[in-house]
């Protein structure tokens, strides 16, 4: 079922398969500014990743002695229908919660919320996440917003961290894994060396399986526009990495820029889930939540 949201400025849509934001339209000029979602291509649009982000090496942890499998990356959030539980014109919030299909993943009782309102900016977008078990555990959470290019050459664009800083690479292997060094510790970092600080440019090679990026005292990271210097922002304060994709297959059609509340496998692991490099560990009866607003100038 798809929940429609709407004010002066722009106009949205979020799947409750996913609890996904699908679209989001600027009224003025129609633009919009997500992934169409070209299953040719990549057929997601801006996915909600949890219980972890990125690769699990192998397809599967071992959670409290139980081995826990996995067909996909980040987790099962993205492919499970949510509960919208709260609607106004302009905003929705949506929740999942544990079942039988969650537990063979995932064994504990939570309560996973992600919350929209549009904005005369954007769209704010609030996530968080509830321990409703008995005992604590441990997570990632993040996103996966793909902007859209909009049929316009890759080479009109950069990617701009908002303090121009130089900016820190996770070291990852070519199949985006933690590269780990000779004693097998993870995760390594080094300089990205970009020319300019904080600005990478968008090109048609794109960057692999991802480049990685921690240490950063941006509030936010943006797509800009260089024909026009418009960008398009999503909040990173308070998230320790930041993960940036394009499309793999074909000529670009859109980038993502991915706050990130955890790291994917190491490539030594030993696939038992506290051990896992990055993750939350949230107490019984606690809640956690981040925000990854979208914003468009």
């Amino acid at each position: 079922m798809t929940i429609k949201l709407e004010n002066p400025t722009f106009t949205a849509e979020i799947n409750t398969k996913g609890a996904e934001l699908q679209n989001l339209v600027r009224k003025s000029d129609k633009k919009d500014i997500i992934w169409q979602g070209d299953k040719s291509v990549w057929g997601n649009h801006a996915p909600i990743l949890f219980p972890f982000v990125a690769r699990c090496l192998g397809g599967y942890f071992i959670i409290d002695g139980k081995k826990c499998e996995y067909n996909r990356n980040h987790g099962f959030a993205r492919d499970l229908e949510w509960q919208c539980t709260a609607q106004s014109k302009d905003s929705a919030t949506f929740e999942l919660t544990q079942s039988d299909e969650t537990l063979y993943r995932f064994p504990y009782s939570f309560i996973l919320k992600t919350e929209y309102k549009l904005t005369d900016k954007g769209i704010d977008w609030k996530i968080s996440v509830k321990n409703t078990d008995t005992k604590a555990f441990k997570f990632s959470t993040g996103t996966h917003a793909a902007f859209s290019l909009n049929g316009s050459p890759a080479e009109d664009f950069v990617i701009e961290f908002e303090k121009k800083e130089p900016l820190t690479a996770v070291v990852c292997t070519p199949e985006c894994y933690l590269q780990t060094d000779k004693e097998g510790k993870a995760p390594l970092t080094k300089s990205y060396g970009e020319k300019e600080a904080g600005i990478i440019p968008v090109t048609s090679a794109g960057f692999g399986n991802g480049h990685l990026f921690t240490n950063t005292n941006s509030d936010w990271v943006g797509l800009r526009n260089l024909k026009d210097n418009s960008i398009i922002k999503i909040q990173t304060k308070g998230f320790p990495y930041c993960m940036i994709w394009q499309n793999t297959s074909g000529s670009p059609q859109f980038v993502c820029l991915e706050p990130w509340h955890g790291l994917t496998d190491a490539e030594n692991t030993d696939h038992n889930w506290n051990n896992k490099i990055g993750l939350i560990d949230l107490a019984a009866g606690k809640e956690f939540s981040c925000e990854q607003n979208i914003w468009v100038e």
